[in-house]
């Protein structure tokens, strides 16, 4: 160490340090039990050699403690104004890579199951969904301007079970294998640099389709650029995403299947939410209380959308 260790980042669920040394700055991330898989997850990466993701100095596992290098600037902080997002050529080299990450773990899924990486492969949606309608806590903290959206949710969502039960079994016939997810990959969890681009923050990862990842990464590229995330120059982006399994099916069944896990990537959102109040007192969960029940209302959104859509095509009436 050459000088004072500075709290960088503070939340509920976690914190992260910046510590100045004579090799570089080193930053040290804590967390809560419910994103502590974390450390074990980037410890595997280390010995798989899994590429594009920031890998650790050190794990402590039992403290959930992980140090890792500074790796230089985020995507977003690539230009001064902090519209880095706006980067759509850095966008589809980085989407690119991180879905060759995503394919260089297809073997490891167990593994990282057992690690503790929550499992959230399609097969297990419909059960997690059902334990959260019937989880009181979850829409008692609804935000109050969501709460008569969250009545109608959870009244909704038992009726809905088997369309995302046949979501879930359209997914499968395409034959992409379940891989890591990251679950939050947004340009302020990307480092770019001379060492190339990688992914950090892993703390919402989870075994799952590898597709959902588009779910907040496509909603964080329309906030940020204000593109149709449904246009042309994001569907530019989901394709370069999507080359990566160009030797699993043709480009038409893999937007298919994107199309569906973008649906059930509101489950794992809403699960990762839920995952990170895990043994925090509700009133210490600040602003962020409601966000597993806007996820579900959210659910609930997607798949009359998508189910009107589909009715629109077959020139039939949506199913609910």
């Amino acid at each position: 160490m050459t000088g004072e260790i500075t709290q960088s980042h503070r939340r509920p669920w976690s914190t992260a340090f910046r510590i100045p040394t004579d090799s570089g700055v080193a930053w040290c991330k804590a967390s809560a039990p419910g994103p502590a898989y974390e450390g074990p997850l980037l410890a595997a990466f280390e010995r798989w050699g899994v590429r594009g993701a920031i890998l650790p100095l050190a794990v402590d596992m039992e403290r959930a403690l992980i140090l890792t290098p500074d790796g230089g600037q985020t995507m977003r902080e690539t230009r001064p104004d902090g519209t880095g997002d706006h980067d759509l050529e850095a966008w589809a080299r980085v989407l690119h890579g991180y879905a060759r990450l995503q394919r260089s773990t297809e073997d490891h899924a167990d593994e990282l199951v057992a690690l503790g990486v929550p499992d959230l492969r399609p097969d297990r949606l419909v059960a997690i969904l059902e334990g959260f309608v019937a989880d009181d806590s979850i829409w008692a903290r609804a935000d109050a301007e969501d709460r008569d959206a969250a009545r109608a949710a959870r009244h909704r969502l038992p009726e809905s079970l088997p369309l995302i039960t046949a979501v879930a079994d359209e997914l499968a016939t395409v034959g992409v294998a379940a891989a890591i997810q990251h679950d939050d990959l947004h340009g302020g969890n990307i480092l770019v640099g001379p060492a190339g681009d990688r992914v950090f923050d892993w703390g919402d990862a989870s075994v799952a389709h590898p597709f959902m990842t588009l779910t907040t990464t496509l909603n964080s590229i329309e906030h940020r650029t204000g593109l149709d995330q449904h246009g042309p120059e994001v569907r530019r982006l989901r394709d370069a995403y999507l080359d990566a399994w160009s030797d699993v099916a043709p480009l038409t069944p893999l937007v298919a299947a994107e199309e569906r896990s973008r649906i059930l990537g509101a489950i794992s959102r809403a699960a990762s939410w839920q995952r990170s109040f895990q043994d925090i007192p509700p009133d210490e969960l600040e602003d962020d209380g409601g966000s597993t029940a806007a996820w579900l209302i959210e659910l609930v959104e997607r798949l009359d959308r998508w189910s009107a859509a589909m009715a629109e095509r077959a020139g039939g009436t949506p199913t609910r």
